[in-house]
């Protein structure tokens, strides 16, 4: 047995509690499959593995006094745009390549408070400002499923770290996205909570809303006990509380029958790939078959919307702290967004943040009499490495970005939680996520809509074709 492979980390976890395995055991293993991977998946920028040995030792210790929690030894990973003691935080920059922070973010400390072992960083665009991996300062990460196509971004390294089988599950942050387009991409299941939710961190709210932690996991229960982890953060900004019950437990919910819209659309208005239409079709139909009201709908495209968010993510571009000396280190696609940035005056950027709340307000009265709305997390297949890059035309890399996002900033514009699952896979094994989202504050039955589909459409089996293991479904198999 590979127990990074055969097992979710809730099994891990327990296997742990029963001594069948050892979390120092894992752990190395862990390190061992992130250093063989290394620049071919491009999952981790810095290795960590005398503190992860020494946490996983400690862990060990909780368990053997009997204070093992659901998570606890598990190995995971940490986005490299959260700050950790002592260990290189790069940003996905060159500005920032030697960067050692004094002090833990918030998620770090919890994470660690919970008993999980991270073992790295993972690698992340410049400042976490593009949908695709290829920082400076790192390889770029790939889908683990065909490592010509990227990982997606900004959580691409977190993603591909999981989908690799290097960790269960990984802390990732979304602002347009970021968590959801890398799972697409990396067959996995990403999950940004309720606006609120969760801590913003160090780094506090950004100010806008738009932007959150979550988790990236193999499976939903993982990416709920996940979640748990985090919701226990002190409630820096936070609005609202977690589920008292646990958002694991909520995975066992008895489901409704829920009404639900299927919209094959991009609120962007560009075009979305036949496969991935399909793969919402099919999503569609499976809720059928599960006994829920699913009606189709359009998603209307809304271009005052995608300019007034792009406004709004370039301000957040322009307000990150970076040394002036260190301005011209930036790539070409973060100087364009923070020229944007410093160019929007007050006013415009009011207007723009008034502009997306009232498109919010318009796509929540749009689907008003539904509980869950389906639709495509990306509008395309993975993309090639290097195709979404333009270092010479920055202006046209950032519409080619928001194409290929589509619809995931409608959650954030709103503070909805949504939740990428790989319902859908192309013969050759590429994997094509579906987005469901749910009302303001729903993340239990968003969850536990997720684990019931889960069980009807499993895809623990998919393992990606660089561990070369068998396997006894056949290519294409659902």
């Amino acid at each position: 047995m590979d127990p990074l492979s055969d097992v979710t980390a809730i099994e891990l976890a327990a296997a742990f509690r029963r001594r069948e395995l050892g979390v120092v055991e894992v752990a190395t293993l862990a390190l061992n499959r992130a250093d063989a991977l290394g620049d071919t998946v491009g999952a981790f920028t810095t290795l960590a593995p005398e503190r992860a040995i020494a946490h996983a030792e400690a862990a060990q210790r909780r368990i053997d006094c009997g204070d093992g929690g659901v998570l606890t030894g598990v190995p995971t990973a940490i986005k490299d745009l959260e700050p950790t003691k002592g260990v290189r935080t790069t940003l996905g920059s060159a500005a920032f390549a030697d960067w050692i922070p004094e002090v833990d973010d918030v998620v770090v400390e919890t994470i660690d408070g919970a008993g999980l072992v991270w073992i790295g960083k993972t690698t992340v665009p410049e400042l976490g400002a593009a949908c695709y991996t290829e920082p400076d300062v790192a390889a770029p990460s790939r889908s683990p499923h065909d490592l010509t196509r990227s990982a997606a971004g900004s959580s691409g390294g977190a993603a591909a770290a999981v989908s690799a089988r290097i960790v269960p599950l990984a802390q990732g942050s979304d602002t347009a996205g970021s968590l959801r387009s890398p799972a697409s991409a990396c067959g996995i299941v990403g999950l940004k909570p309720s606006r609120g939710l969760l801590t913003g961190g160090l780094a506090g709210h950004d100010g806008m809303g738009l932007s959150t932690k979550g988790p990236l996991a193999l499976s939903v229960r993982d990416a709920a006990a996940l979640l748990d982890v985090l919701a226990m953060a002190p409630p820096v900004g936070s609005v609202h509380p977690s589920r008292r019950s646990g958002f694991l437990a909520a995975c066992d919910d008895p489901v409704p029958r829920l009404r639900i819209a299927v919209a094959k659309e991009s609120v962007s208005g560009g075009a979305v790939d036949p496969l991935v239409s399909a793969a919402v079709e099919d999503a569609g139909a499976l809720l059928t078959l599960l006994g829920h009201g699913v009606v189709g709908t359009i998603q209307p495209s809304d271009p005052g919307l995608v300019a007034a968010f792009t406004d709004l993510f370039s301000a957040l571009a322009a307000a990150k702290p970076v040394p002036p000396q260190a301005e011209t280190l930036l790539r070409p696609i973060v100087q364009h967004l923070r020229a944007r940035g410093r160019a929007t005056d007050s006013g415009r950027l009011a207007a723009s943040a008034l502009t997306v709340q009232a498109a919010a307000g318009r796509w929540a009265e749009l689907f008003r009499d539904v509980d869950i709305v389906v639709q495509p997390t990306i509008t395309r297949l993975p993309a090639r490495i290097g195709e979404l890059r333009d270092d010479t035309d920055p202006a046209a890399e950032l519409a080619a970005m928001t194409a290929f996002t589509g619809n995931t900033i409608l959650a954030n514009a709103t503070g909805f939680p949504a939740i990428s699952l790989p319902l859908g896979w192309t013969d050759s094994g590429i994997p094509i996520g579906v987005m469901l989202t749910a009302r303001w504050g729903r993340d239990d039955l968003l969850l536990a809509l997720s684990a019931q589909l889960e069980s009807a459409a499993p895809w623990r089996h998919r393992l990606p074709r660089i561990l070369a293991l068998p396997t006894h479904h056949p290519e294409g198999a659902a």
